[in-house]
């Protein structure tokens, strides 16, 4: 990625605002430019998403443990790896464990407030730190360098002379705010003036004018105008920022001390109550998960630096999910934490784990699919958790790798349409194409979700590409069915009207693989994976 170039149209711009000693970056336009896409979407739509990202690659089985998979696990990684006993159980879910040090995220997970998404990552992941989080944030393939982030794609069609004459009438708040030290990865480089703070009314002016003071006319210039204009533009929104702050908030919720996150997190909770109405918010976890060494004490396999990163990342969400929960805003605030990637399953010699695939991402909030009647007799019956536990061979070795379950675009295009109100079409324009959707809010309830029991499939595998669908009873209506690849990524897209109990579908084109195929009928929806020889 061109990092000049990605500045120019993925600045996150910073405020030159302080709230209880922390930076806080408000502007129009994300470090993402599918954020803003999405933030854009979501501004008439009262939902809000917060981002926690764990920088330098977090160690999904030291966090999300498969206990039904603990003597494999046991020979991958003994130096290690913890008592079983010491490991937190969880309702309803005999098969997954998280680590002692999140019990305010064991409790929320108890009830029905976070969900674990197993074994996220996408094909031929990147283990380099840079470009494998320039992945998460463009949205792109492995092989794929793009130059705008997955949360704001569209910027230039419904914005295109932004920053000009920002902010209006219509949007007089950021449509995202950054809160903390760390700033995205995007201003990393030529941003000695994002910190600027520019108390001149002429300053605001300037925005209003589209015009900034004199630079010279050189590549150089021309970079410096453009930060000038972003820092003052930022300033316009000092006064709502602060304002939503100030607002008074007496829920006697207590934050834990000496922890950065829970301390973003609550200028966070704070805007919200303040009735800031930025969709989109994203706070950093102030430590490295980079745990080549050490990742845990040699004395006590519980406690170490793996142990201080997640009991920072557990209380803070404790605390900030209590306050939003006060504010009664349950419905309308979700969280997701996200790392650019796993670690091996294979510990190295120096008590850590080197860069890996795969990994957990977790959801809380109170708009979850968790319900275990509701997820019940359904392709993810486990409440709380969509995947399965990740299977780990008998004896790994140093290059064996945590599988992928899910397509991260997966879990982007169902926040983009389930919970900040795109359609599928903008979701899409997005991502560059069509990922299946997952369940992973309430909204998603409206429809049957299944793999047995409504509809059969046959013959499975399919020697010749032709598959026939039983339905349990009459149709008669039209059907949508929707071919995917293992991956998610959409192949086959077509809609026939089934008059009786079944219908047979020619698949000749498609290559030899296994292949998802979603049936899709009065509110009803079905996914059958079936097998192409």
């Amino acid at each position: 990625m061109k990092r000049r170039n990605f500045i120019k149209t993925t600045a996150l711009a910073s405020t030159p605002l302080l709230l209880r000693g922390i930076p806080v970056m408000a502007s129009s336009e994300f470090d993402s430019l599918t954020l803003e896409k999405m933030a854009l979407s979501a501004i008439n739509c009262g939902k809000i998403l917060v981002i926690i990202q764990q920088n330098g690659g977090n160690d999904g089985l030291n966090t999300v443990f498969p206990l039904d998979q603990w003597s494999k696990l046991f020979n991958a990684r003994s130096n290690i790896l913890m008592d079983e006993s010491s490991v937190l159980t969880l309702n309803n879910n005999s098969s997954t464990g998280l680590h002692p040090a999140m019990t305010e995220m064991k409790n929320l997970y108890n009830n029905g407030k976070m969900m674990i998404m197993q074994g996220v990552s996408y094909p031929n992941p990147n283990y380099s730190h840079f470009r494998a989080t320039d992945i998460w944030f463009t949205a792109s393939g492995s092989n794929q360098n793009l130059d705008s982030g997955w949360l704001g794609r569209a910027l230039d069609i419904k914005y295109p002379n932004y920053p000009t004459a920002y902010p209006s009438a219509e949007m007089s708040d950021p449509l995202a705010i950054q809160i903390g030290s760390t700033l995205p990865f995007s201003l990393q480089g030529p941003n000695m003036n994002m910190g600027y703070s520019a108390p001149d009314p002429n300053a605001l002016l300037n925005v209003i004018n589209g015009i900034t003071d004199p630079a010279p006319n050189s590549d150089y210039g021309h970079e410096l105008t453009f930060l000038r204009l972003m820092k003052d533009q930022s300033n316009v929104y000092r006064n709502v920022i602060q304002a939503a702050y100030n607002s008074p908030l007496n829920s006697g919720v207590t934050y834990p001390t000496n922890n950065k996150l829970a301390d973003q997190l609550k200028i966070v909770a704070k805007l919200i109550n303040g009735g800031l109405q930025t969709p989109v918010y994203i706070v950093n976890h102030p430590n490295t998960h980079d745990t080549h060494e050490n990742q845990v004490s040699s004395t006590d396999k519980t406690q170490g630096s793996q142990a201080v990163n997640l009991t920072l990342l557990s209380q803070a969400i404790g605390a900030f999910q209590q306050e939003i929960t006060y504010m009664d805003k349950e419905d309308k605030v979700t969280g997701m934490t996200f790392s650019e990637f796993g670690r091996r399953i294979k510990s190295n010699a120096s008590m850590g784990t080197d860069h890996g695939a795969a990994a957990p991402v977790i959801f809380f909030g109170g708009a979850l699919n968790t319900s275990p009647s509701a997820v019940a007799n359904t392709a993810y019956p486990v409440s709380g958790m969509i995947g399965t536990s990740p299977e780990l061979p008998t004896n790994a070795t140093t290059s064996s790798q945590v599988p992928m379950q899910f397509d991260y675009r997966q879990l982007y295009t169902t926040v983009m349409q389930d919970w900040l109100c795109m359609s599928e079409s903008e979701a899409a324009e997005v991502l560059g194409g069509n990922y299946v959707k997952l369940p992973i809010f309430e909204s998603t309830l409206d429809s049957t979700i299944t793999f047995d029991d409504v509809i059969t499939l046959f013959p499975n595998p399919s020697s010749d590409g032709a598959i026939s669908l039983l339905f349990a009873e009459v149709v008669n209506t039209n059907v949508q069915f929707t071919v995917f690849s293992i991956n998610g990524s959409l192949i086959d897209n077509r809609v026939a009207y089934v008059t009786d109990k079944n219908i047979t579908l020619d698949y000749l084109s498609l290559a030899s693989g296994t292949y998802i195929l979603s049936i899709e009928w009065n509110r009803q929806k079905v996914f059958k994976k079936f097998v192409i020889l």
